[in-house]
């Protein structure tokens, strides 16, 4: 989906920024203060550049979004377009965005304005992929914030128990839900009420006592089944969870079936 259009005007001076802001407005800042200004290195220079944007008509906006670089870090900053008011975006900040900028930068300071159409569509691009980066946060607060739906839950449960003879690392399964680790984290545990190794270990115990009443294996088997290869922590696993080891639990569950028969 594309976010940007055009550029409606250019080099906007900071005390003109709330005469364009509108409902739907995009502004994108390229500044820098002169504190540490080098003169050898353009990146190093004093320059401040303010670009008004104009959305794509399916986008739908509830407050203006300003967002851009600021003395080398990406983030927002409020229609005030004061420095206290600027805030670091972290997603916004990868290996495109920073080329787009310094590419942008270079030649509005070598350059100037002279050839805006030279530059317009590289403006507009870092725009719309700055604007792309921060609705993929935005998606991912909001998931946050709503946890993990029963349907994710289900497929993370059937991704333990497809790989129940292996270690399963939290990494792979924030894979199966598309989320980072730490947020993955904060949310699993947020739904589910246990942390994501506490869910796989609960998994595999469940899927172990299944084995050792329905199989002949043997302990050392059952535990190599469900991915613990060491059978002595295997045991100590067991038993921490279900106050019994596994092949007390065996005996215990024949002999009850013994006694009813």
């Amino acid at each position: 989906m594309k976010y940007v259009t055009q550029i409606e005007q250019c080099n906007i001076k900071r005390h003109q920024v709330k005469d364009h802001l509108r409902k739907s407005s995009i502004l994108l800042f390229l500044m820098r203060d002169n504190e540490g200004a080098n003169e050898k290195n353009v990146m190093h220079q004093e320059y401040e550049f303010i670009f008004s944007l104009r959305p794509t008509p399916d986008f739908k906006m509830k407050k203006p979004l300003i967002l851009g670089i600021y003395n080398g870090a990406f983030g927002t900053l409020e229609p005030s377009m004061q420095s206290a008011t600027f805030r670091p975006k972290p997603i916004l900040d990868t290996p495109l965005s920073n080329q787009l900028a310094l590419y942008v930068i270079q030649e509005l300071l070598l350059c100037g304005e002279g050839d805006m159409a030279y530059l317009g569509n590289m403006i507009v691009s870092m725009g719309d992929y700055l604007v792309k980066r921060h609705n993929m946060q935005q998606e991912i607060d909001t998931k946050l914030k709503m946890g993990l739906s029963p349907f994710q839950v289900q497929r993370i449960q059937r991704y333990v128990l497809q790989h129940i003879d292996r270690p399963v690392q939290t990494s792979e399964l924030a894979m199966v839900v598309d989320l980072s680790v730490h947020h993955f984290i904060r949310v699993f545990k947020k739904t589910t009420g246990e942390t994501p190794h506490q869910f796989v270990t609960r998994l595999k115990l469940e899927e172990a006592k299944k084995l050792l009443l329905s199989t002949d294996e043997s302990v050392i088997q059952v535990g190599m089944g469900v991915g613990c290869d060491n059978p002595s922590h295997f045991s100590q696993l067991f038993k921490s969870n279900f106050g019994i080891p596994p092949l007390q639990f065996r005996k215990a569950f024949q002999a009850s079936l013994q006694f009813a028969s």
